[in-house]
Parts: C-alpha cells; sequence; structure tokens
C-alpha cells in the first residue's frame, strides 16, 4: 500500500534559488557583508535564511549565533535578486588569533502547482555554505597560507596538519613526482574532500606519507581552484 500511494505522489526537487557564491568572507573589520541570491525560474518562491554553528539538524529557532541576518524569510519573484544582509553582533568571545565558521543556511520553498491535488508532495530544497569569520590580524588567503600545509604521522595515522590560522579546503592531493604531474583523477590521494581547521590536523590515507612531495589543490576565498607543493 506504501509504494502504490508513492507511486501516485509528483515530486519537485528542482532547487531554483540560488547563492551567487560558494563561501562568504567576514571581516572583522567590515559593519556587514551582503549574499545575493537569485531566483532562476519563472515562479514566486518562499525563501528563509539562518545562520547556524555547525549542527545541521538545529532547527532555526533554536540556533545561537554571534550574526543577524535579514530579511530571515522573504518572497522572491520569478528571476529576481535578493540581497541578504549579515551584521556579526556579539564576537568579542571569538578567538582574535584564527578564523572561525559558520554555517548560511537558505531554504527555498517553491509554490505548488496549481491544479496539483492533494496527492502533490511538495519538497523544499536547502542550500547550505561555509561563512568565515576573519579577525583583523588575518588577511586573504594566499599560497603563502597553503605552504604550511604539512603531512604529518603519529601512531601509525597520517594527518594533513595545517599550521595556519585559516580554515583550508582541500580538494586533491596528487603525488609530484620528478616534475612529473599525475593528471588522472583516480590519482587523487583523498577519498573525499579536506578540510581542516586552523592548526588542526585532518586524518587521510596512509597513501600520503611524510617525506614524500604532492601537489595540492585547495580552494581560496573566492572558490576557486589554486595548487601548491607541499612536503
Amino acid at each position: 500500500m506504501l509504494f502504490l500511494a508513492a507511486a501516485f505522489i509528483s515530486v519537485n526537487a528542482s532547487a531554483s534559488v540560488v547563492i551567487n557564491e560558494t563561501r562568504v568572507i567576514y571581516p572583522a573589520s567590515a559593519k556587514f557583508v551582503s549574499v545575493q541570491l537569485v531566483n532562476d525560474s519563472d515562479k514566486t518562491h518562499l525563501v528563509q535564511s539562518w545562520i547556524d554553528a555547525g549542527d545541521a539538524s538545529v532547527a532555526p529557532e533554536k540556533v545561537k549565533v554571534p550574526f543577524s541576518l535579514l530579511p530571515p524569510v522573504v518572497k522572491m519573484s520569478g528571476h529576481a535578486g535578493q540581497a541578504l544582509k549579515i551584521a556579526a553582533m556579539n564576537t568579542q568571545a571569538l578567538p582574535k588569533d584564527r578564523e572561525s565558521v559558520y554555517w548560511l543556511n537558505v531554504l527555498d520553498v517553491p509554490p505548488v502547482p496549481e491544479g496539483s491535488g492533494e496527492s502533490y508532495l511538495q519538497v523544499a530544497i536547502r542550500n547550505r555554505i561555509k561563512l568565515f569569520y576573519r579577525p583583523e590580524s588575518l588577511g586573504d588567503l594566499d599560497s603563502s597560507v597553503a605552504e604550511k600545509i604539512s603531512v604529518s604521522t603519529s601512531g601509525g595515522h597520517t594527518c594533513l596538519k595545517n599550521d595556519s590560522p585559516y580554515y583550508m579546503t582541500l580538494a586533491q592531493v596528487v603525488s609530484w613526482q620528478g616534475g612529473a604531474l599525475k593528471q588522472s583523477r583516480k590519482d587523487n590521494l583523498l577519498s573525499e574532500t579536506a578540510f581542516i581547521a586552523p592548526f588542526g590536523c585532518a586524518p587521510v590515507s596512509d597513501k600520503i606519507q611524510a617525506g614524500r612531495q604532492y601537489r595540492l589543490t585547495w580552494l581560496d576565498d573566492y572558490g576557486a581552484k589554486r595548487f601548491s607543493l607541499i612536503h
């Protein structure tokens, strides 16, 4: 009976409201930062936005973060844009010597099509991107920061150590031997993207070993891929 019931349910799972960036950098000196949303559909969509501290399961009304966000709920007409305004509040307790990370959530609730009937299942799509709070002592993320990534081995376990005050996102690690780079994607030694906290160490496969040379593919402040060599 459950299968038969599901067979007659229409599902709308296309995300029409998109965020025009892959990450948000909030400099401590800024009064606020803006994030642009765009509705790519012809219909009006209801959009709810909020910031969380890392737990995606916490309801928006229960989240406690040192930021305000306006507007939290808005109707976006077809092919219209909307700016979200994020302002820092009560950030005195955040570290002054390293970045802090939060998450921006944008929930896209599409309209129910006319004549869909009671059997229509409406699906809301949530986009979630990182929000980095950057203290005044830190500048832009550049290649000199990526050079502070190293391979560390302790207790038989290998990790990528981040000796910088920045969060680092690594998409790929490949061997670099004799100046020749293995180009195939299958040569990526990471099983998944590595997200390394400031002064932290992310566990990786023992295929990555200290003393060898590797080329890192890492993401900069704009989400663009950059490359650096490490040992």
